[in-house]
């Protein structure tokens, strides 16, 4: 995307996915490479995300991990029903953890809107052989699935990168079967940030 003199404040919610989306598919590319906010295998050991369960995996999947909490990988209720849906799956950590703990019967659906970062989940968990595992490119605002379809729903900060979190509600809302599950973990500020802080790039994306 061409960069213009805007603030955030001025972009169109069409304009700040597509600085996500541009952000997140460098970290897939240069995972190693410094970002304002925290990336790869460290972090995911400092969030609680158990080491042997980090060594299991391959490199690719857990070095470009940008998630915000562990919860994910500590939940070991998602056994029931017949599909589960990742909002922003990314590298594919959450992901492969999820497929682990379910059987195989259970579709595993990975939501992410970097292609990027699609490639590089799919690479990785394709050559451990999770059949079960599929990706889609598509937006959380727009989930590319149709009504009723999946038993959960589950997302690893997500909602704090979207301008229209209402939208991402009411779609999980339609994809949902009746009695379905939603487990999200997100950021939770302790404080209201500063007008310069919500209209500050680099601060949005620490």
């Amino acid at each position: 995307m061409e960069r213009t003199s805007k603030t955030l404040a001025e972009l169109t919610p069409g304009e700040i996915r597509q600085l996500v989306r541009e952000k997140y598919s460098e970290v897939a590319e240069k995972p190693r490479s410094k970002y304002k906010f925290r990336v790869g295998s460290d972090y995911a050991l400092d969030l609680g995300y158990a080491g042997e369960e980090l060594r299991s995996l391959p490199d690719t999947v857990t070095d470009a991990f940008t998630g915000v909490s562990a919860f994910l990988a500590r939940f070991r209720e998602l056994t029931g029903g017949e599909a589960i849906l990742e909002l922003g799956c990314g590298g594919g950590l959450d992901t492969a953890l999820v497929a682990k703990n379910v059987t195989p019967s259970v579709k595993v659906i990975g939501l992410d809107l970097s292609f990027a970062m699609l490639q590089r989940a799919a690479r990785s968990l394709d050559a451990q052989g999770n059949a079960h595992v599929s990706f889609n490119q598509g937006l959380a605002e727009e989930i590319p699935l149709r009504d009723h379809s999946v038993d959960w729903v589950i997302s690893n900060g997500i909602f704090n990168l979207s301008p229209e979190k209402e939208r991402i509600l009411a779609e999980i809302h339609r994809v949902l079967k009746p009695k379905g599950h939603v487990l999200c973990s997100e950021i939770v500020l302790n404080q209201e940030p500063s007008p310069e802080e919500r209209l500050n790039e680099d601060d949005w994306f620490k």
